[in-house]
């Protein structure tokens, strides 16, 4: 009797006890979860913090999160599972009452993107692990990965002309900076002009004479359709992936040579589910807003570059052009051929198959690109 008596209780209490963890397992909790660093570049090391609180007297015996991120995320140190794009980061943890607990996740960045964390499922158990119980929290922390631009010795041949002045024979105004040599003063020069050594050398007033400059600009166009006529949804390769690199690079490029250019590309931005078609500017500011840019590129279901040169870059016009793609077809030849035509210099950038035929068009300048590998690309 008294062992009936026993067990009869023994299941009440585990009755008990399972009801109240099943009740309250989740009150008085908070989960949340952020990156160290809001923006980063691809390549680089981030932290992302867990914090579990538990704000109430009945502990936590047993608590799993999962974490649902990009597979381009790579936790150090985590059994973490893959599955397609998506990487299943589990983490365990133990509450006592009016607990709060922290862990850091090493996290390296395999690649450019815009990564969120939107929600983390919990699940947690009674303290006997008879049963189980989930909570979904929600929570929003993006991290945004910058491509990381190419090196030097990554490129087949660095652009070496993107100068920020090019000399003119006459223009409004002389340009202060770049000086010619010097003249007899005339009465119409400001004092500020007079070169007094000369003056002192030839025995009358001599003042600098300038040059005149016009500044050139930069139009850089990046094609991310990776097949000839076709623009279907296709994952980013590495080649095209050099590419975005690459064009990271030209924006570096310009903010050292002080040149103006713009950006365009049939990917669509994530932000405007639109291609990319920038105004012309120039700084180091601008050139980080593009390569955040690059980072919210959508590859996968490009604008068809033919309908992309015919609506948004045919009244295209700048002192230089830039063409990066992964192959070059007709219809790419054809239009830089229509804008060489124009007076403006063209160079063509390709990482992938080209033809030996391609090299013989006078009419651009073409290039290989080496990409992170230095793999030399394959001539057909």
């Amino acid at each position: 009797m008294e062992f009936v008596a026993i067990i009869f209780m023994v299941v009440v209490l585990s009755a008990a006890q399972l009801a109240l963890f099943a009740r309250n397992s989740f009150r008085h909790f908070e989960y949340t979860c952020f990156f160290t660093k809001d923006e980063v570049m691809e390549g680089d090391e981030v932290g992302l913090v867990e914090i579990v609180s538990n704000r109430k007297w009945l502990p936590l015996p047993w608590l799993k999160s999962e974490l649902s991120t990009s597979r381009w995320l790579e936790y150090a140190g985590s059994q973490s599972e893959v599955v397609g794009d998506r990487r299943y980061v589990p983490s365990f943890f133990a509450l006592k009452s009016y607990q709060k607990v922290s862990r850091t996740w090493k996290v390296k960045c395999l690649k450019r993107g815009v990564f969120e964390i939107r929600r983390v499922d919990l699940v947690g158990s009674d303290l006997l692990g008879f049963s189980s119980f989930s909570y979904s929290a929600k929570v929003h922390t993006r991290l945004t990965v910058l491509p990381r631009p190419l090196e030097n010795n990554e490129l087949a041949c660095p652009p070496q002309y993107l100068n920020g002045d090019a000399l003119v024979r006459r223009q409004l105004l002389s340009d202060p900076f770049f000086i010619a040599g010097v003249r007899e003063y005339t009465g119409l020069e400001p004092m500020n002009r007079i070169h007094w050594n000369a003056t002192a050398r030839e025995g009358k007033l001599m003042v600098f004479e300038n040059q005149y400059t016009s500044r050139k600009n930069l139009s850089i166009l990046l094609n991310v359709q990776q097949h000839p006529g076709k623009a279907g949804s296709i994952a980013a390769n590495d080649d095209l992936e050099d590419c975005i690199r690459f064009c990271a690079y030209l924006f570096s490029a310009a903010v050292t040579e002080d040149t103006p250019f713009r950006f365009l590309c049939n990917g669509l931005d994530s932000s405007t589910d639109k291609p990319v078609c920038t105004a012309e500017s120039l700084g180091a500011a601008f050139a980080l807003e593009q390569s955040r840019t690059l980072a919210r590129l959508l590859v996968d279901n490009p604008k068809k570059i033919d309908r992309f040169l015919q609506e948004d870059a045919a009244s295209l016009s700048s002192s230089q052009l830039i063409l990066v793609s992964t192959y070059l077809d007709e219809n790419l030849k054809a239009f830089v051929r229509e804008k060489a035509r124009r007076g403006i210099p063209v160079a063509v950038f390709v990482r992938g198959r080209i033809l030996p035929s391609d090299f013989e068009d006078g009419t651009y300048s073409l290039f290989l690109l080496q990409g992170r590998e230095n793999k030399e690309a394959t001539l057909l």
